[in-house]
């Protein structure tokens, strides 16, 4: 199995020097709430600490609040890019990806024209340059994609991953900060150090993670490729030429955003609605709506849209309305009524005092619960005469 990684390093922070260019040249530090969740190589230390403490830290870098909409807007887009490329892949995180990529060499000089098609892909998509790894597992392949810089390729031929690995340090493997430290205390910094142990005292010092943390030292990855299933998805936005804080205005924006949803679901239904307030293209609120059935009914979509939004308070006003459906499927059936004409029932009645009189006893039957509760399926309900 030869596996292709695209990996973009710092993805938050390459997204917000593509939006704005200025701050190419400064220590960048993204961060959600109070959390830094990602920062440039010049304030790398800032990434575990608090907003406080990175500020303190690295008073010279620009604090940027991150921007979650348009990060997965720049994330489906280069999943996008892929799949032109090859139309199995797996997303792992924001800003990286695998792909199988067996069987495509033959359309491609090497695996290094392969990467190259890659790399050119996303950038054309997204504006970004990714680094590409290609090998025989997904651990090697991502560790060969971070290894090289963005727009370069890592290409690991078969049977040379343990001599690739050698030389790696342990942070590459996929297991918590206590692992690595772990490791760390032990003496063992790069992975060629677990590789030279034997299997039995990593798995004894590890215990049930240890039999896979050895492997993959070694360049063993037996974890099959989960490649994400294709999803039909309909959005809408409207923005206002002003900024606005009045559900008023916020749920009569929805109701047309939802009247033109359903003109293009043609009768289909959704499982989910995604609600989105923005400003200025950051995500001030949001919601994730999951219907209890399929539905494209514009009564119902509207109910849970203005119950969501009327006794919202917002922190800030808005300038923008958006809404997703996913889940997109074929038009669900209706349950009609078995005997809708009321001279049809009048028969059935008259039939079922028939079958009472001739037989002297009661002929039909009907569900009723008793004790729909119970732990006994038995219990929770009985059969009763009809009364016609």
């Amino acid at each position: 199995m030869r596996i292709a990684c695209v990996f973009i390093p710092s993805f938050t922070v390459a997204v917000e020097r593509r939006a704005d260019p200025r701050l190419a040249e400064q220590p960048l530090v993204v961060y959600d709430r109070n959390a830094v969740i990602d920062a440039s190589p010049e304030a790398a230390s800032t990434r575990v600490l608090t907003v406080r403490q990175a500020k303190a830290a690295c008073p010279h870098a620009v604090f940027v609040e991150a921007n979650r909409a348009l990060y997965r807007d720049v994330t489906e887009a280069m999943l996008n890019a892929v799949e032109e490329v090859s139309p199995l892949v797996e997303p792992v995180e924001p800003g990286a990806a695998y792909a199988d990529v067996l069987g495509l060499q033959g359309h491609y000089d090497d695996e290094f024209s392969l990467s190259a098609a890659l790399v050119e892909a996303v950038r054309t998509a997204t504006g970004l340059l990714a680094g590409t790894g290609i090998a025989d597992g997904k651990f090697v392949a991502w560790a060969a994609a971070s290894s090289v810089p963005p727009g370069d390729a890592g290409v690991v031929p078969s049977g040379r991953e343990q001599e690739f690995l050698r030389d790696k340090d342990t942070a590459l493997l996929p297991f918590g900060p206590d692992v690595i430290l772990r490791l760390n205390l032990l003496a063992l910094r790069t992975l060629g150090d677990i590789a030279a142990l034997p299997r039995t005292s990593v798995e004894a010092q590890f215990g049930r993670i240890g039999t896979r943390l050895w492997e993959l030292a070694s360049g063993i990855d037996r974890e099959p490729l989960r490649p994400r299933k294709p999803q039909e998805s309909l959005s809408e936005r409207l923005s206002f030429d002003a900024s606005v804080v009045a559900t008023e205005a916020l749920v009569m924006a929805g109701r047309q955003l939802l009247a033109r949803l359903l003109r293009r679901l043609k009768g289909r239904t959704a499982r989910r609605m995604h609600l989105q307030l923005l400003a200025d293209d950051r995500i001030v609120w949001e919601k994730l709506e999951v219907f209890r059935e399929p539905t494209g009914d514009e009564r119902r979509m509207v109910l849970i849209l203005k119950t969501r939004l009327s006794f919202l308070e917002l922190p800030q006003a808005v300038d923008t309305v958006a809404i997703t459906l996913t889940g997109i499927g074929r038009e669900m059936a209706k349950q009609e009524k078995l005997f809708a004409d009321t001279q049809n029932l009048n028969q059935i009645a008259e039939a079922i005092r028939q079958l009472r009189a001739r037989y002297d006893r009661p002929m039909i039957y009907r569900v009723a619960e008793v004790d729909p509760c119970s732990r006994h399926p038995e219990e929770r309900s009985v059969l009763v005469p009809y009364d016609a």
